[in-house]
C-alpha cells in the first residue's frame, strides 16, 4: 500500500510532470505528499590560484548567489503546492527545503521519512556522460529504500 510519496522537484518540465503523476496516485491510494526541494552545494571559487589567475569572487556575493538559489528553491515548492491544492484538493501535500548534494538529499529524506515511494523525473543523461557524471535518477533508482517511479 502506497501512504507516503516523496517528490523530488527542481523546476524542471519532467519535475511537474513527476507531480502531476504522483498527485493522481496520491488521490488514488490517499497517500501524502512530500515534495523536496535540494539547493545543492555551489561551486565558485572564492579565490584565485596565482598560477592561473581568474576573478575572485566575493564572500558577499558567494552569500547573495547562495541566497537566491535558496529562493530559488522555495519558490518551486510554493508553486507547486499552490498548483497542487489547486487541481487536487483533497491530497495532504507538505515541502521541505534541504541543502547539500541533490541524491544524497533525496535517499536520506526517503529513508529517514519512511516512504513508500518516490516518484521524480529524469534528466537524461545517457552515455558518456551520465558514466563520468552519473544522474540523480540514476543514484536514487539504485539506493533507494523504496520503489522509484522515474518520468520521462
Amino acid at each position: 500500500m502506497i501512504q507516503k510519496i516523496l517528490v523530488p522537484l527542481d523546476g524542471s518540465e519532467l519535475a511537474d510532470k513527476a507531480l502531476d503523476l504522483a498527485l493522481d496516485q496520491a488521490q488514488r491510494y490517499s497517500a501524502d505528499i512530500v515534495l523536496l526541494s535540494v539547493v545543492p552545494p555551489l561551486m565558485i571559487p572564492t579565490t584565485a590560484e596565482p598560477n592561473i589567475g581568474g576573478a575572485i569572487v566575493s564572500p558577499e556575493t558567494v552569500a547573495e548567489i547562495e541566497e537566491g538559489t535558496e529562493a530559488h528553491h522555495r519558490k518551486i515548492l510554493s508553486e507547486a503546492i499552490r498548483k497542487s491544492k489547486k487541481s487536487k484538493p483533497g491530497v495532504k501535500i507538505s515541502s521541505k527545503l534541504a541543502k547539500g548534494n541533490v541524491a544524497d538529499r533525496i535517499l536520506e529524506t526517503a529513508k529517514e521519512g519512511n516512504f513508500d515511494m518516490i516518484i521524480m523525473g529524469s534528466h537524461g543523461l545517457s552515455g558518456f556522460k551520465a558514466f563520468l557524471l552519473g544522474s540523480v535518477s540514476n543514484q536514487v533508482v539504485h539506493k533507494a529504500p523504496c520503489p522509484v517511479l522515474i518520468v520521462k
